[in-house]
């Protein structure tokens, strides 16, 4: 049977704006499209997010900071950093150390090596001030002090993509596996406790795509406000050709802020500037065509592509330049000076109407240039970028002669080393997962995957053009966040934890269920013996009515039955005078602006209105709440999530295809030819689907969880040895060498 349109859109005219009812419940619709939530996930769910987040920062605390000082010497390029860094926080400029004793007489806390000549040097200023500081508070003489910033920023970037993690895949074991993976392999464990500057440079840019994450999902938000409460015609799309433009976009402020200090660090965060926009730009039309906007590519450029570019190109060119403060400000730096010496010569000096320090910057970054794209001298463990991702080559950072060393170890022979190496059982595995987030990517448009791809493209792929340059394999601590995320993306799909990235999917295969349950069905019933006919069928409506006289005073009421689903208090947004909004504030007192101004940023990190961590149709838990319904759906790691069964003992693949296969039933007995917002309307009360899962309920899951992390922890226990210089037996250090390459 078919429900009966209301009169709700034959009241409105033409390209006029919807009620505040229809436009509630149409920007639910816009947001569930666009893959965003529709409700506020249970606060202990939240708390449990932040505890992961904590764990995992304490277990990247022991592994980054125990020992911090061994070795008390200087390794591999430590040397270049460690001093100039202390040059800079000391005399506020790079002076030259000259002299073959010059690393040892640092160690004993004498700069006498040290030349009142700058020294040339081919890396921006700022990560060489935060070793600096670093050294400022704990000390020249001592590892701890010059290791101190790079050890924070590996904490800092486990804790990031603890938090990555919780906002892709909306599962708090997941997320912990994220950064205990992170915390625990051994390029970022090395790098960590190495005074260089590729650690500075990961964590960086790593800030900046959790900041460009949280624009895609606030820049959304606003896009489905803005489309819901203006002009749209009568399918609900947007008047405007070119749809809403976004100005403000805070989120994508801070990405440029971040990476451009990335830029400070080291130049290859500019790849990540290019790489990250572009994801940007792509995001944001697809978000638009997904909303119906007639000219979505040209409203891609022009609404939004050209905001986002202000926003997010501008800041990071200002910071990178704002971190050259002190070359500007000390006249004793490299190349100052430069354009007055040229002219006494009688050369021209290039971009002399610039002013001296432009010109004398921009011909500092000419030779800095040539320098990076012209090194190709050898290099005992210089590899080539195919290398990393397999781990073929790693760096021994230190291996002192045998002879220094205290034989304590048991042994007749032994060795201290530090190698890069980083976890086997992560990265092989992670490169196998690669395929799939690559299939995902290309088959299924999946938005987590092009993300993760995002962050192979930005920090790996562009060191395929300097083949045959001198590089090494601890590049790669930079890409280590992908890696672990391309490993944690294959984990989500092995124990049906991935989810659908859209409302579409989640339709298709609620769709899809729903036939093939139909279809087993009737497939049971045989002729004569309890065929089914059209007298004996239930109306699929039937369940959900109740005998609540309608008031006829009430103009939402068409005069058709009202409509109880399950659980409606779970599912309802404010959407009439008896339901209250997630906050506890019914959603019509708000400003419109605010209401999405706060679904978009009052998030996982904190928030009341958005899921974040989880795409759970429940409010907040409180005693009302439960003492009606139970405990809050996924509050509880067993509760109602993916991997149960039905009755009938058949696995559902998550809670969201459970839901809309539940919702599609009524969904059939609706005309088609409704309107869409009539339709949104009429489902506003309802169980809608959700996209993602939370929680595994099957045991399998847990193993298959359960055997990968313990897989990795034995690994790296094996490991920890030659990640920290411990004195070892030579024959127990041979055991590591299991590729040609690992020596």
């Amino acid at each position: 049977m078919a429900l009966k349109k209301t009169r709700a859109w034959k009241r409105q005219p033409r390209g006029r704006r919807l009620s505040e009812r229809q436009s509630r419940a149409w920007e639910s619709e816009l947001r569930s499209r666009l893959g965003l939530p529709t409700s506020t996930l249970p606060a202990q769910i939240r708390l449990w997010g932040w505890i992961a987040t904590a764990v995992t920062g304490f277990i990247a605390l022991v592994t980054r900071f125990w020992g911090l000082s061994h070795p008390h010497q200087m390794v591999f390029d430590e040397t270049y950093y460690v001093k100039a860094g202390y040059s800079f926080v000391v005399h506020g400029y790079e002076r030259n150390w000259v002299g073959e004793n010059a690393d040892e007489m640092f160690v004993q806390g004498t700069d006498a090596a040290a030349e009142l000549a700058a020294d040339y040097v081919v890396h921006p200023p700022l990560g060489k001030w935060l070793i600096g500081f670093g050294q400022a508070i704990f000390g020249t003489d001592n590892g701890f002090g010059w290791r101190f910033a790079t050890a924070v920023a590996g904490i800092i970037g486990v804790m990031l993509l603890t938090r990555i993690a919780l906002r892709m895949f909306r599962s708090v074991p997941l997320a912990f596996l994220a950064g205990f993976f992170m915390a625990i392999d051994g390029v970022g464990i090395v790098l960590s406790r190495t005074g260089i500057l590729d650690n500075l440079l990961a964590t960086f840019v790593l800030a900046g795509f959790w900041a460009v994450l949280r624009d895609r999902d606030a820049t959304r938000a606003k896009l489905a406000h803005r489309v819901a409460h203006g002009p749209v015609s009568k399918s609900g799309k947007p008047r405007s050709y070119l749809g809403p433009i976004i100005l403000w976009r805070p989120w994508l402020l801070l990405a440029g802020l971040l990476i451009g200090m990335g830029c400070g660090v080291k130049w290859s965060a500019a790849y990540a500037l290019a790489v990250f926009g572009i994801l940007v730009f792509c995001w944001d039309t697809a978000a638009r065509k997904e909303l119906g906007v007639k000219g979505w590519f040209a409203s891609g450029i022009v609404t939004g592509g050209v905001p986002a570019f202000l926003s997010f190109i501008p800041i990071a060119l200002v910071t990178y330049v704002g971190s050259w403060t002190s070359w500007f400000l000390d006249p004793r730096g490299y190349k100052r000076g430069w354009a007055e010496s040229q002219r006494l010569i009688g050369e021209e000096v290039p971009f002399e109407s610039l002013g001296d320090p432009i010109a004398e910057l921009i011909e500092y970054h000419r030779q800095m240039w040539e320098f990076h794209t012209g090194l190709s001298s050898e290099h005992t463990y210089m590899s080539q970028p195919w290398d990393w991702i397999l781990q073929l080559r790693p760096v021994n950072f230190y291996w002192p002669p045998e002879e220094k060393l205290v034989q304590d170890c048991g042994a007749e022979r032994c060795v201290q080393a530090i190698s890069s190496v980083g976890n086997p059982g992560i990265w092989w595995l992670a490169a196998a997962s690669l395929i799939l987030v690559l299939w995902y990517a290309i088959r299924k448009g999946d938005w987590r995957a092009w993300a993760i791809l995002a962050g192979y493209g930005a920090m790996y792929l562009p060191w395929f053009n300097y083949i045959g340059r001198t590089v090494y394999q601890f590049y790669s601590v930079a890409f280590l966040p992908y890696v672990v995320l391309a490993l944690i993306f294959a984990l989500a799909w092995v124990t049906d934890m991935l989810g659908e990235p859209s409302l579409a999917a989640i339709r298709k295969a609620a769709a899809k269920r729903r036939k093939k349950e139909l279809d087993e069905d009737w497939s049971i019933a045989m002729p004569g013996e309890g065929k089914h006919t059209q007298d004996d069928e239930e109306d699929p409506l039937d369940r959900y009515r109740t005998d609540t006289p309608q008031d006829p005073d009430d103009p939402d009421l068409d005069g058709s039955p009202d409509i109880d689903w399950p659980n409606r208090e779970d599912f309802t947004l404010g959407a009439d005078d008896t339901t209250t909004a997630p906050t506890g504030q019914g959603l019509e007192d708000l400003d419109p602006e605010a209401i999405a101004h706060l679904v978009a940023e009052d998030d996982i990190d904190g928030g009341s209105t958005e899921v974040t961590e989880g795409q759970d149709g429940t409010k907040p838990s409180d005693d009302k709440a439960d003492s009606h319904h139970g405990n809050p759906v996924n509050a509880q790691p067993s509760a109602n999530v993916a991997g149960s069964e039905d009755e009938n003992g058949t696995a559902l693949s998550s809670r969201a295809e459970r839901i809309a296969t539940e919702n599609s039933g009524l969904a059939d007995s609706i005309d088609p030819d409704m309107d869409p917002i009539e339709r949104a309307v009429l489902l506003e009360h309802g169980p809608e689907p959700l996209p993602y899962t939370l929680l595994p309920a099957r045991k399998k899951d847990w193993v298959v969880l359960g055997v990968t992390a313990g897989l990795t922890l034995a690994l790296s226990i094996f490991w920890w040895p030659l990640w920290t210089g411990m004195t070892i037996p030579y024959d127990f250090w041979k055991m590591h060498i299991w590729l040609p390459g690992w020596s």
